[in-house]
């Protein structure tokens, strides 16, 4: 249940969905839900995905940096589904070449 109005949160739905989409470009997650918030964890990577409610409705929000002392966050609609994934992938593989100094589409670790 979501805080607002009592009404069923689609943050699990959504976050499973990403977790499809993530895995046809062979990327693993785990999806975790509570009290209206979902989290997708790409943990060979460390990053989490968080889908919540935001101003301008739902939206999944993840951290652009690994670690610092001034985390930054960016965000996309889950409306934007497509673009989320796009986006997600790119970072996915950012940091993959950060953590293991490779690039994981090219050495055929996960599918382009």
């Amino acid at each position: 249940m979501n805080a607002r109005a009592g009404v069923d949160s689609p943050a699990e739905s959504l976050a499973r969905k990403l977790a499809e989409e993530l895995e046809r470009y062979g990327i693993a997650s785990q999806v975790s839900e509570c009290q209206g918030v979902a989290l997708v964890g790409i943990w060979s990577v460390r990053l989490a995905v968080w889908c919540e409610w935001g101003s301008q409705g739902w939206r999944f929000r993840w951290c652009l940096n690994d670690t610092s002392e001034r985390w930054t966050y960016t965000s996309c609609p889950c409306s934007a589904m497509e673009t989320a994934v796009r986006r997600l992938v790119h970072r996915y593989q950012m940091r993959h070449i950060q953590v293991y100094g490779t690039d994981p589409f090219a050495t055929g670790e996960v599918r382009s």
